[in-house]
């Protein structure tokens, strides 16, 4: 088991530039069993096969340079750590903000881990996301139901058949929007997160 968690350790490191936690090691290796903290509050902390994607995803190695993204809230807030802390602070961050907000530190991350990430209770409570800077990216950031993607489609005049979103090559998060103002969107944003919490916005970089 230990040889697996070393590898496992080399592997995240090498694609996502710092060694994951050891908090996270452990639920990766069984160590530690992941408590009913998902099915709670929606973290949803994300796996050794996804870690590198979804920081490439959100740019932090651009934004953030000194973080690690290692899940979220399912709301489009993500939880950062400092790269190579073996217990870090966490903080929660409006995936459209990183690098323009400094979060709400939430606590130590095996704390959080022992209470069901309660924190995020309080920091829904204390924190408002800031206002995005245009232009903006517009991304899904899970698989919704059907539902919820044909309103994702009406409330954001997208173009894109049903089928585009919901087959079975839709690829998440998915950006649905490029280059466009976050004052035109807010409020369909605000109505689908308030519904589904299925949507994320991050500072558009041209090409």
């Amino acid at each position: 088991m230990n040889d697996d968690r070393e590898e496992i350790a080399r592997r995240v490191e090498a694609q996502a530039r710092f060694r994951p936690p050891e908090a996270l090691l452990d639920i990766w290796t069984g160590v530690r069993p992941m408590t009913a903290a998902e099915a709670a509050v929606d973290v949803s902390l994300y796996g050794p096969d996804e870690i590198a994607e979804r920081n490439l995803t959100y740019e932090v190695a651009e934004y953030a340079p000194d973080m690690m993204l290692i899940g979220d809230d399912g709301g489009g807030r993500g939880l950062f750590v400092a790269g190579g802390d073996p217990d870090p602070e966490v903080l929660l961050i409006g995936l459209g903000a990183v690098g323009s907000d400094s979060g709400a530190r939430i606590g130590r991350l095996s704390s959080l881990l022992e209470n069901d990430f309660h924190a995020l209770g309080l920091a829904d409570a204390e924190e408002e996301s800031p206002v995005p800077i245009d232009p903006i990216d517009i991304l899904i950031t899970h698989r919704p139901g059907v539902k919820a993607m044909v309103e994702i489609r009406r409330l954001l005049h997208l173009s894109l058949p049903v089928g585009a979103l919901v087959g079975v090559d839709a690829r998440f998060p998915m950006v649905v929007l490029t280059n466009v103002r976050y004052a035109r969107y807010a409020e369909a944003i605000d109505q689908l997160n308030l519904s589904h919490r299925c949507l994320a916005v991050r500072p558009h970089i041209p090409a």
